[in-house]
Parts: C-alpha cells; sequence; structure tokens
C-alpha cells in the first residue's frame, strides 16, 4: 500500500469510510446508499491505480476517466451526492411553511419553501418554484451537526447550505417565521 492508497485497492474499504462520513450528519443513511451508487472506482491503468470516475455509455458499458485526486477528495466524493437515496429512504412526517419577504424573480414565484421533519430523524428544506408553464423543486437535506450547533450558528451553516437568492428566504424570514425555532428544537 502506499500514501495514495492508505487502504488498498478493493472500494469496499472506501465505501465504509464515505459510510462513516454520511452516517455523522444523516444517521438514518444506509450503506448501499453509497455501494449502489458509487460512480467512482479504483482500476490499474498501466502500470498504477488510478482513481477513477465511471460514465455510461449508450450501450450499457462503463468507461472509466482518471481523476487526479488524493484519498480524501476520493472518499468525501464517494460520500456526497446521495440527496435523492436520502430523500427516498426517509419520508417527510411533519413541516413548517416559511414566509418569504422575495417571492418573485424575473418572472417565477416562490410557490413553497417549508422545513420538513423526517419519519427517521433528520430535516430538509423543500424549495419548489415556477411560472405559468414550468417549475422545478428542490430539497436541502439538513446535516445533524448544524442542529447541535447554538441558534446563530446554526442560521450561518444553513444559510451557507440553503443560499439566500430569489427563491430562498433569508436570515431576517429565518428569525421572524412563527415556531421555527421550536420545529427544530431550539428553546
Amino acid at each position: 500500500m502506499n500514501k495514495k492508497f492508505p487502504y488498498g485497492y478493493d472500494m469496499n474499504a472506501y465505501i465504509d469510510k464515505a459510510f462513516e462520513q454520511m452516517k455523522q450528519d444523516f444517521p438514518w443513511a444506509t450503506r448501499d446508499m453509497i455501494a449502489e451508487h458509487a460512480y467512482y472506482g479504483i482500476e490499474k491503468m498501466g502500470d498504477d491505480y488510478q482513481y477513477v470516475s465511471y460514465s455510461s455509455w449508450h450501450d450499457g458499458t462503463l468507461k472509466a476517466y482518471p481523476e487526479n485526486i488524493d484519498c480524501e477528495e476520493f472518499i468525501r466524493r464517494l460520500a456526497s451526492g446521495h440527496d435523492w437515496e436520502l430523500e427516498h429512504a426517509n419520508p417527510v412526517k411533519e413541516y413548517l411553511d416559511v414566509p418569504s419577504s422575495s417571492r418573485c424573480s424575473g418572472g417565477w414565484f416562490l410557490e413553497t419553501y417549508r422545513i420538513q421533519k423526517h419519519e427517521l430523524g433528520g430535516y430538509s428544506a423543500y424549495v419548489q418554484a415556477g411560472n405559468r408553464s414550468a417549475g422545478g423543486s428542490r430539497t436541502f437535506f439538513i446535516p445533524a451537526s448544524y442542529l447541535k450547533l447554538p441558534w446563530e450558528e446554526f442560521l450561518d451553516k444553513y444559510l451557507d447550505l440553503v443560499s439566500p437568492g430569489p427563491f430562498y428566504v433569508g436570515r431576517d424570514d429565518l428569525e421572524n417565521a412563527p415556531g421555527l425555532k421550536e420545529f427544530l428544537g431550539y428553546r
């Protein structure tokens, strides 16, 4: 083994490390969220092993592309990008709509901005916007570590995650949202 591959060349060791990171912020996560949806791997290319990313071709084959990254970045990439799996593994059980002072931008309207509490634990922000003929939505899972912070620090981290903009609420909106602090477990 070498510095670039401290856990050897077996992908499972890296998936385990990524899963440990993922569980810290998403305690309901399962290992297969990473294992079944990993678009990265380790392959021997020429004389050396490389971290690779995979692309799927129209005929169903996978093509490996070398990534010039270190172990830490490889594990971070494995652990990230599982929003769809997180959302479907942990249904919403309760939500609180957050009023916003910013509702329209370029003909698009903020339709919904809510903080959601999930059945298996955890919280997310759900944002939906649209115009007369199109629209879209996005869910942002709030890492569990954010909720351990004091309220002011939580708001700072949250606003880094869900940056204020035309369709996202700002700090004043969050601070003045009736019942939000209590909904998130703050007193």
